[in-house]
């Protein structure tokens, strides 16, 4: 899935007074209806935020782990939940990077905004958050969750495997390619090349491959590694379990929607 001669005041100086908190709780964006939904798109600002893995690391600077539910603190990062960022004046002048999930871009963008305007002028959003930051191999495997969120954000361009119309329906985003589950490998490949020089991928885009079940996609990316397709420094992103575990994760997600209920704002110290 990609820097006048006159006396002129540091930021510092030239900023009105701040609360003592600057907490502030970033809006997650509107989930729409399951189905089909149009991708966001991102004005320059906003793509302005957005750093890749090698750029990140070239830069140096302090890496922040700012997901709320790490499993596992990243290597070479700093955990930090991402309402507490603004608190830490210190950092100001640091070049700083957010580490997500990689599919909370729409919510990263917005707080990256957020935090240059509070003085942060070196803070940046790390495309393909923390899998990026710690991928060690080149198959990039995507959850059901991680593929639903990723594609209200833009992030992901379709590719099906022997998916039934039914199937398609189902998916919040439209493949651009439904290929029939016997395609060879040389056959995919074209069509993933084709599909990129028709429309290359963003900065912040990926190839996600949607196949019918875990075995039909292992089976596939078996073949595949004989023949790896590799677009550009970014992987190609597979579906974990295929379209099985994605409608599983869709019906459950359905059944509990009637139930969402919105949580109560944190407070500055919690």
């Amino acid at each position: 899935m990609v820097v006048l001669s006159a006396t002129v005041l540091p930021a510092w100086a030239q900023e009105p007074e701040v609360p003592a908190c600057l907490r502030v709780d970033y809006p997650q964006p509107t989930v729409p209806e399951f189905g089909h939904t149009e991708a966001l798109s991102y004005s320059t600002q906003e793509t302005q935020c957005w750093v890749d893995v090698v750029e990140a690391r070239r830069a140096g600077g302090m890496a922040l782990d700012v997901r709320e539910a790490a499993v596992a603190p990243l290597p070479g990062a700093v955990a930090l939940p991402l309402p507490s960022v603004a608190d830490r004046r210190y950092l100001r002048d640091q070049p700083l990077t957010l580490v997500g999930t990689g599919v909370d871009l729409r919510a990263l963008t917005t707080a990256c905004l957020t935090l240059r305007k509070q003085g942060f002028s070196k803070v940046q959003v790390l495309l393909g958050g923390a899998r990026s930051w710690a991928r060690i191999q080149s198959v990039d495997m995507v959850t059901p969750q991680e593929a639903w969120l990723g594609a209200l954000d833009g992030q992901w361009r379709l590719i099906g495997i022997g998916l039934r119309p039914e199937q398609v329906q189902s998916l919040v985003g439209k493949p651009e390619v439904n290929l029939p589950s016997s395609v060879d490998d040389a056959a995919l490949v074209q069509a993933l090349n084709d599909a990129e020089l028709a429309r290359p991928l963003g900065s912040h885009q990926q190839w996600l491959l949607i196949t019918q079940n875990q075995a039909s996609g292992q089976s596939l990316l078996a073949r595949l590694q004989q023949a790896p397709y590799k677009p550009g420094a970014r992987a190609l992103a597979w579906l974990s379990g295929g379209w099985d575990s994605y409608n599983a994760y869709l019906q459950q997600q359905q059944q509990s929607a009637a139930h969402a209920g919105r949580p109560l704002p944190r407070s500055c110290g919690s």
